[in-house]
């Protein structure tokens, strides 16, 4: 993936900001911990004066070896003076010790020449944001998700019964998600819930750690198809769809169909698939619809594939639009 200066230089700076938290945390630990146990000054001057005399030693050729190790012998009994001096009055051993985020490169973003795997994820989930644009996840959440709007009828089971299944699956879904997870098509009328659950499903998931795309169907081909066809400067698209743990396309059925569209729906689709990654698909379609609206190929891989969730019930904005007046 092609990346911007503007955004290594991003990732440059969060790099930065974490590296001199976790310096400024230690250093308020070893504040703390001087402040209880005076003696650790002493102890810290012993390995400092060790490691200074191993330095200026190794100048001095083959007759420094046995003194070099003398040094080293005397670091490390300082070193274990000062765990147990540390354990003796509560701290852990390692208390002083720097807790980078990325123990591999110590938030440097590079290792032995190569860029550290904490600077890749930085730059994709940076991707991820620019790619999902500004829907509000901390609006649409599972605690507020009202199922009184949904009709308790007598008849049979009810509106709201059937979405209590649905509303419960998907929080299940969410608080259980790994990387095997099944695919979801969530279908139904407009204004039932479908982009509140999978917001929400979005935002417990991204909470977790995971890799998270939440994009509307139509605004993603939009990105694909001036990548293709060279109206964009930028590239990549294809690849964070692909590569990204959960990827949950919106209202699919909305975008201006086309040969470029249909193809690279099933692209999506079909590659998250192979790949073993799960995809949900929020649509106001009915099952009947996409069958006609796509071709076999796409929809038997959604409609033989996906666990499908059908919202029922009326469109949630009209009773609120009612209740207003």
């Amino acid at each position: 993936m092609t990346y911007t200066t503007a955004e290594y230089e991003k990732a440059r700076r969060e790099l930065e900001r974490r590296r001199k938290d976790a310096e400024q945390k230690q250093q308020m630990r070893h504040d703390e911990a001087i402040a209880k146990c005076p003696e650790l000054v002493k102890i810290e001057q012993e390995m400092a004066a060790a490691g200074l005399a191993a330095i200026k030693a190794l100048g001095m050729g083959e007759d420094s070896a046995a003194y070099i190790k003398k040094l080293e012998k005397i670091n490390l009994d300082a070193q274990k003076k000062r765990a147990e001096l540390l354990k003796q009055n509560g701290f852990p051993e390692d208390y002083l010790k720097i807790k980078y985020t990325c123990p591999i490169c110590n938030d440097k973003g590079f290792k032995d020449g190569k860029m550290c795997r904490c600077q890749k994820l930085i730059l994709r989930s940076m991707a991820y944001e620019k790619l999902c644009g500004h829907f509000p996840l901390d609006k649409c959440r599972f605690d507020n998700f009202d199922l009184r709007y949904y009709s308790d009828g007598s008849d049979g089971i009810s509106d709201r019964e059937r979405m209590r299944a649905v509303f419960e699956f998907c929080k299940n879904y969410a608080d259980d998600f790994d990387r095997r997870s099944p695919s979801i098509l969530m279908y139904g009328g407009t204004g039932l819930g479908k982009t509140h659950l999978s917001l929400a499903i979005a935002g417990q998931v991204i909470g977790k750690g995971y890799g998270v795309i939440y994009a509307s169907a139509q605004n993603i081909l939009n990105k694909l198809e001036n990548e293709k066809f060279g109206r964009s400067e930028r590239a990549g698209t294809e690849e964070s769809l692909i590569d990204c743990d959960l990827l949950i396309l919106d209202d699919l059925g909305a975008e201006f169909s086309t040969q470029f569209t249909t193809a690279a729906v099933y692209n999506i689709i079909n590659s998250r698939r192979l790949s073993g990654k799960p995809t949900v698909i929020s649509t106001n379609l009915s099952l009947k619809q996409i069958e006609s609206a796509y071709t076999q190929r796409v929809a038997s891989r959604i409609l033989s594939e996906y666990t499908l969730l059908k919202f029922e019930g009326t469109d949630i904005r009209q009773i609120k639009t009612k209740q207003t007046y």
